[in-house]
């Protein structure tokens, strides 16, 4: 746990403190939202569990709303780290690397975490679906398609619309399971299960798009 009282010597909190204050609070709202769900959590649940003032979240998150935005912002931003990591270490041409990038993106739909978010955002869209809609970049898709555009060119896929060939590798490989998952299923969640579903899955879309 981090401590959440340190200031300057002018009484100021530094920027370091503050920062570490405010990922406290999402990190311990992450953890209520994704076993509680987003009705059953209240702000005063979270202040309790954070051990601070109630003055010190509502600074920082004015409503119940801000501080789901808030926790779906960070989940989004840890996302995007781990899948850049990830590629990061990844060699070998195009198709291999998105081969990698579609492994990642099945086990990342069916993180438990994940998936307790994406049920709040069904199950509450009235109140939340606007608020966390998916913004217009989207570094992930951008990536899948630089590949896509990369493979096509060395014969590795069929030429043809590449964010096509996107949504439907998505579809292919995460889809399934993640509605799966998002109902209760537990199918997909140990890693063997997973590669025995991705080998099939991957190859059922080099069938249909492979050159």
């Amino acid at each position: 746990m981090p401590t959440l009282t340190t200031a300057s010597k002018g009484g100021r909190p530094r920027k370091s403190d503050v920062e570490a204050k405010s990922l406290y609070i999402i990190e311990t709202a992450s953890r209520l939202f994704a076993q509680q769900g987003f009705a059953a959590t209240s702000v005063e649940q979270v202040v309790a569990a954070c051990g601070v003032g109630k003055d010190t979240v509502y600074r920082r998150f004015p409503s119940k709303l801000a501080l789901f935005e808030g926790v779906v912002e960070h989940a989004r931003a840890q996302t995007l780290a781990h899948f850049q990591t990830t590629m990061a270490s990844q060699t070998g041409d195009a198709l291999t690397q998105l081969r990698a990038a579609a492994r990642w993106l099945l086990a990342t739909n069916v993180d438990p975490t994940l998936i307790a978010f994406k049920r709040i955002a069904f199950s509450e869209a009235i109140v939340v679906g606007q608020a966390v809609a998916d913004r217009a970049d989207d570094p992930i898709m951008d990536r899948l398609l630089s590949l896509i555009g990369e493979a096509q060119k060395a014969g590795a896929l069929a030429r043809g619309d590449a964010r096509f060939l996107a949504g439907q590798l998505l579809n292919s490989i995460a889809m399934g399971p993640m509605i799966e998952a998002m109902l209760g299923g537990t199918t997909y969640a140990s890693t063997r299960a997973q590669n025995a579903y991705f080998d099939k899955a991957w190859a059922l879309f080099l069938g249909g798009a492979g050159a």
